[in-house]
């Protein structure tokens, strides 16, 4: 066996090995929820890769659903932003939070990379730069083959190698690279407290702007019961009408989605 070869074999032994281990990324998140403010909001995130599937989620959320898949059954609120599933068939699900219903979107991956030519050092590894435009935006990725992992933040992947950092141009979200460690607390991907229900992106977006309208229509129905107090303890009754003005108002200004061309066009 010449030199070239068992280099080759080397390199191919390498990376089935490391495929074959559970692998957990970390990045650090910044994004703007409101396009016309300079205030960002910062999360941890993780890569969970395991057996061929991936999840990306908030910290938060992975120590939320390890407690969950050991038995816990006490109270404990995640953060389900940029909650997506990577499967073996090339697809994604994203999970969606209307009130207390948990929807799943399961979309085919497409991404059409560009490789340039460019190369730098970051997070010490040797990376090359790769662009992509995808959903109304345009990205600039770096990854490196020296982990040889065709994966990334959220649902991009397909890059020879593990993408440490992702930005889109207008400068809304940037994934950073942060850390990585072979094995994880082994979970179900789906580890949620209620069964999420499949929903197409017509109907998801049908029932995002029904809870614009109305998003207090349950609790005015008494369907969700809840009680109201003011500053001192004391039972009051809600203006409804006000709260749904403030709720409104919230969702209009805080309308950035990493998926641009799908945000919602609130009236």
């Amino acid at each position: 066996m010449n030199c070239k070869l068992l280099i080759t074999f080397v390199l191919l032994s390498f990376a089935q090995n490391f495929y074959s281990q559970d692998i957990r990324i970390d990045y650090n998140l910044v994004y703007k929820e409101d396009t016309l403010s300079s205030e960002t909001v910062s999360k941890k995130m993780v890569l969970l890769v395991q057996d061929g599937e991936s999840r990306f989620c908030t910290e938060k959320q992975y120590q939320v659903d390890s407690l969950r898949s050991i038995g816990f059954k006490g109270f404990a609120m995640g953060d389900h932003v940029f909650d997506a599933v990577k499967d073996k068939q090339n697809r994604s699900s994203k999970y969606y939070y209307i009130l207390a219903d948990v929807y799943k979107l399961t979309e085919p991956i497409q991404l059409d990379w560009k490789i340039e030519k460019e190369v730098a050092e970051k997070y010490g590894y040797n990376c090359q730069k790769a662009t992509l435009s995808y959903k109304g935006r345009d990205w600039e990725a770096w990854f490196t083959q020296d982990i040889p992992l065709q994966e990334g933040p959220y649902v991009f992947k397909g890059l020879p190698g593990l993408i440490v950092e992702m930005e889109d141009k207008s400068h809304s979200y940037k994934f950073s690279f942060s850390g990585l460690k072979k094995g994880f607390h082994k979970m179900d991907f789906e580890g949620f407290s209620a069964k999420p229900m499949d929903i197409s992106r017509s109907n998801l977006k049908k029932a995002m702007l029904d809870y614009y309208n109305d998003p207090f229509r349950e609790m005015r129905t008494g369907n969700v019961k809840a009680k109201f107090k003011d500053e001192k303890g004391n039972d009051v009754e809600p203006d409804f009408r006000e709260m749904t003005k403030k709720t409104q108002s919230f969702l209009k200004k805080n309308n950035n989605p990493i998926e641009l061309s799908e945000a919602i066009k609130y009236p």
